[in-house]
């Protein structure tokens, strides 16, 4: 198995992720092949409430910075911030996108998000 970090400081590429207005961030992207299974952990803190969401694509290098290359998993049903600190863990299973990505929409409140991807190497 392998773990990364998906939600860093964008910065450091470590550490946490500090959400605030009505703004929108997006995890690294990370690959899942030959249908494994990936687990996503997030944590936040303070009193961010927001939306997670799970996107995919196919293309060799999708861009960043925007949802043009990617297209979202309406069927992911998400444990979302609700003002106040918590966590939440998923398996996201037969996972056959070149990339996948989880985007969050912060719609009041601010705090930090943490998340760590383990994808599943057979």
């Amino acid at each position: 198995m392998a773990t990364s970090q998906i939600y860093a400081n964008t910065e450091t590429g470590g550490g946490t992720l500090a959400v605030s207005g009505t703004s929108t961030y997006y995890s690294k992207a990370f690959s899942a092949r030959d249908g494994q299974p990936v687990s996503v952990h997030l944590e936040w803190t303070g009193t961010p409430t927001g939306t997670f969401t799970l996107w995919y694509s196919n293309k060799e290098a999708p861009g960043t910075a925007n949802d043009n290359d990617w297209v979202q998993d309406t069927t992911f049903v998400a444990s979302n911030p609700a003002g106040s600190a918590s966590k939440a863990f998923h398996t996201i299973g037969n996972l056959a996108a070149k990339r996948v990505r989880l985007k969050y929409v912060n719609a009041s409140g601010s705090g930090t998000i943490v998340g760590f991807a383990t994808i599943a190497r057979h």
